[in-house]
């Protein structure tokens, strides 16, 4: 294991786990995106995170929200008025944990809500893999599409952030 890697970060996982456990007995279909996805894809934590980037089935928004509240966080719509659909999930510290995400699935394409209009993200659900990670198999976003939405928000304003780069270096590619 790193030894840079904090003690917030381990919490995420174990709360990841969790996650996938939990849609694996209940048949809840989701993905994990972001930073994570690339460390479960390569089968290790590489750096800090800060949150887990969840993508849940719009139709089980609600079981999730409750399944959260079960565990005893805190959960609150972002009232974004972009992404109505999204929902923060927070420690008891008040620490933001989880950017849930919600997805409706049709012909394949994962859609999301964007100001009223179920949009698509160029997201495809073939191209969610589902790995084993510490024995708990987890769906997660293609690593390439997740530097791809990296490279699309630099391109809108933001620039590289250090984690970003970080995350291009861990699969050999550059920024676009």
């Amino acid at each position: 294991m790193n030894d840079n890697i904090n003690e917030y970060t381990w919490q995420l996982e174990a709360l990841l786990l969790k996650i996938a456990e939990a849609a694996s007995d209940n048949k809840k279909e989701y993905f994990i995106g972001e930073g994570f996805a690339i460390d479960i894809f390569l089968g290790k934590i590489s750096r800090n995170h800060h949150d887990i980037d969840f993508h849940p089935m719009l139709e089980d928004s609600l079981w999730w929200l409750e399944w959260f509240k079960k565990l005893g966080y805190k959960v609150r719509n972002r009232q974004d008025a972009k992404f109505p659909e999204t929902w923060n999930v927070y420690n008891s510290e008040g620490e933001a944990i989880v950017d849930m995400w919600p997805f409706r699935l049709e012909n394949g394409l994962l859609l999301i809500n964007h100001e009223g209009k179920y949009s698509d993200g160029g997201r495809h659900w073939e191209e969610m893999n589902l790995t084993n990670y510490r024995g708990v198999k987890i769906k997660i976003e293609n690593p390439e599409r997740v530097l791809e939405q990296k490279s699309r928000n630099a391109k809108h304003g933001q620039n590289y952030r250090p984690k970003d780069l970080h995350d291009f270096r861990l699969l050999g590619k550059e920024p676009k």
